[in-house]
């Protein structure tokens, strides 16, 4: 009688240790690509509107600094959906603005999309008619950014911008559909 508890201990065990590799596994791919787990990665603005079957808003205007267009583009499944479009600098080619835009209902930035971190001040601003909450930031790697957060309708737009606080505020002003 012993032999059949003992039996069914090891095949639990063994199917255990097998769905452990299997989720380990699932993560190499995010590891290997540096991209957040869970997301999916696109190489466009449009590749990534047909994907979610939504319009992702852009501004219109850029500072001389960053490079267009977009490195690329994560979506998050949610809910609710969110996409982070990447704007790369043209000198080094690093992350410099990143607009996370949560659709369908008012979110903050899920932290796959968005890196946690540590806030120094906040205060509040207008962006058009809105409200929005102004925030300077430091990241984890000490650099300090801008954060600028203000809903719109049934998304919340965050822009994370290294660099001056007046071209995020251009940036945020002339924020519109890319495609009318």
């Amino acid at each position: 009688m012993s032999s059949i508890p003992k039996a069914l201990r090891s095949w639990l065990l063994l199917v255990a240790a097998f769905a452990a590799v299997l989720k380990a596994t699932d993560r190499v791919p995010a590891l290997l690509a540096g991209t957040p787990h869970g997301a999916r990665i696109y190489a466009s603005i449009t590749e990534a509107e047909h994907a979610i079957g939504a319009r992702i808003w852009a501004p219109s205007s850029y500072p001389d600094s960053l490079a267009w267009p977009p490195s690329r583009v994560d979506a998050w499944p949610g809910p609710p959906t969110s996409v982070a479009v990447h704007v790369s600098g043209r000198k080094d080619g690093r992350d410099r603005l990143v607009l996370v835009e949560s659709i369908g209902a008012p979110a903050d930035p899920p932290a796959a999309l968005l890196d946690e971190v540590e806030v120094l001040m906040a205060m509040t601003v207008r962006v058009g008619r809105r409200n929005a909450t102004l925030t300077r930031v430091v990241a984890p790697d000490g650099q300090v950014l801008h954060d600028l957060s203000w809903d719109e309708g049934s998304r919340r737009l965050t822009m994370r911008y290294a660099g001056p606080v007046e071209e995020l505020l251009l940036m945020a002003a002339s924020l519109e559909r890319t495609h009318p």
